[in-house]
């Protein structure tokens, strides 16, 4: 009687653990299928593509490249000596037109007040004609050097906010075009990330929902805020022809794969302060909770994370 009972306990602890190991199994493969979740998802920043305004030699690049710069730092200077001696002869040129229209402006006077009982109306006219022409070219001289001076300025290229300089590929000694990339800038607290949810899951997706972010190959846990959901994709099915007409591929999949949309979710400040490189990748898991506060992850969104490792 005692080993009766004995395996009849044996067996119903057994079909209790298999019971709760498939409701358990259930409900993973229900959240993996059906809940806004998804392993393609990247880290991403606002880049500043940083140009000189000028063009010469980069007489200094005092950065190095991945360093931390505040706004405003010195991040290239460019061949100074030339435009200095750019703005001296504009500078040159206004003192000149401004001796210039002082003289003609008296001639013109002088003219007007003895009037035609002195000379002919054709050369008081001719006078003024001459005063209004030296005045056009100090005008155009004041412009030109005006534009000296912000050549001259723009010869120091400064950092427009704090942030990371990377991709640096300029050294002092070169040459660089006007127009020329010479370096990305990664700004500071401008971290987000794009995560590319399947079409099938955006009606679970809610702005202000809360978000669990992990990278790939690392257990720490981010977390954000769905902040919106990108309002087109391209179509790949479809592309215009050379009259603008649509052409639509006719060979179409039996099955059909959910298209990926992009939904941006921004950081909360304190992951702000020790964000991942733009560009890498990480899984996201949309925990639907409004304004949560953090709190430890389910067993169930831990597997999920856990599977990004498996691709």
């Amino acid at each position: 009687m005692n080993q009766l009972m004995i395996r009849t306990s044996r067996i119903a602890v057994t079909v209790v653990i298999v019971i709760l190991a498939a409701i358990a199994i259930f409900r993973a493969w229900a959240f993996y299928t059906e809940s806004p979740w998804t392993r393609d998802a990247k880290f991403t920043a606002d880049v500043v593509a940083i140009a000189p305004d000028v063009s010469g030699l980069l007489s200094e690049v005092p950065v190095q490249d991945n360093q931390f710069v505040k706004k405003g730092q010195v991040l290239m200077i460019i061949d100074q000596p030339r435009y200095k001696e750019a703005l001296n002869q504009a500078e040159a040129d206004v003192s000149y037109y401004q001796v210039l229209v002082a003289e003609k402006a008296r001639e013109a006077g002088r003219r007007v007040r003895l009037g035609v009982q002195a000379m002919s109306q054709e050369e008081i006219d001719q006078s003024g004609n001459v005063l209004a022409t030296v005045r056009q070219q100090l005008a155009k001289a004041i412009a030109t050097r005006d534009l000296a001076k912000l050549d001259l300025e723009r010869t120091v290229v400064k950092a427009p906010a704090d942030g990371w300089v990377t991709n640096l590929n300029v050294h002092a000694g070169e040459f660089i075009n006007r127009g020329s990339t010479a370096v990305a800038l990664v700004k500071k607290d401008s971290f987000y990330i794009l995560a590319y949810m399947e079409e099938t899951k955006l009606d679970s997706i809610q702005k202000g929902d809360r978000v669990e972010i992990t990278p790939l190959g690392s257990n720490r846990i981010l977390y954000g805020t769905v902040d919106s959901v990108s309002a087109g994709v391209h179509n790949s099915s479809s592309t215009p022809d050379s009259k603008g007409l649509a052409t639509v591929d006719s060979n179409l999949e039996w099955v059909r794969l959910a298209q990926r949309v992009p939904v941006k979710i921004l950081l909360d400040e304190k992951d702000q302060e020790n964000p991942y490189p733009a560009g890498t990748t990480a899984t996201v898991v949309v925990t639907n909770q409004k304004g949560a506060q953090r709190k430890s992850s389910s067993p169930v969104v831990m597997l999920l994370h856990r599977l990004r490792e498996f691709g």
